[in-house]
């Protein structure tokens, strides 16, 4: 899989490095982030980041990407692929935001990430999301996603049970997209 850095007006896309494990271990540690997609059980330290960041750089089928906002050029979120099969056709979709939330910021990275996978060979995109987390389902929503399915009660938190939305995002979808929903990002 090539390198993926893009930028855009307000920020930029680059891989992920070792480098950058402590933040990824501080944002995915905070109660909110925990619960909207870690989940409390899991265990989060700068050490287990590290490591699922070596073992995802080592991985063909995996691109994981930092979101930098360049006038602070501080890390805000990161998204992140498993790619299904040997080419980029096919993804599974995870994605988090820092302390910098309600921004837009995840809008213009998964905005201009979308729109240049879509101009290369990416046909699909999964996403999975917790029932209770409605502004990432209102934002993949936006993006042009649909919902597939629910795997009812699949999630299990804190003595109860969540569903879980199953969505999916085709290149034919992402086409349908307002382009003026893209211009407004200044997203080509």
């Amino acid at each position: 899989m090539p390198k993926m850095e893009l930028e855009f007006e307000r920020l930029k896309i680059r891989e992920i490095t070792v480098s950058d494990a402590s933040v990824i271990a501080q944002w995915k540690s905070g109660p909110l982030f925990r619960k909207m997609s870690t989940g409390s059980m899991t265990i989060i330290n700068e050490g287990n980041q590290r490591q699922d960041i070596e073992k995802s750089l080592s991985q063909l089928n995996e691109s994981y990407l930092i979101i930098i906002e360049k006038r602070s050029s501080q890390p805000v979120g990161y998204v992140r692929f498993n790619w299904m099969g040997s080419s980029q056709r096919y993804g599974w979709l995870r994605f988090g935001l820092g302390a910098e939330q309600g921004k837009g910021y995840m809008g213009e990275a998964l905005t201009g990430i979308f729109q240049h996978l879509f101009q290369h060979e990416t046909y699909r995109i999964d996403a999975e999301v917790y029932e209770y987390n409605t502004k990432s389902l209102k934002l993949l929503k936006s993006l042009g996603f649909q919902k597939e399915g629910v795997r009812r009660q699949a999630y299990f938190d804190k003595d109860q049970y969540f569903d879980i939305h199953v969505m999916g995002l085709l290149k034919s979808d992402w086409l349908e997209v307002s382009p003026q929903s893209r211009a407004s990002l200044n997203i080509n």
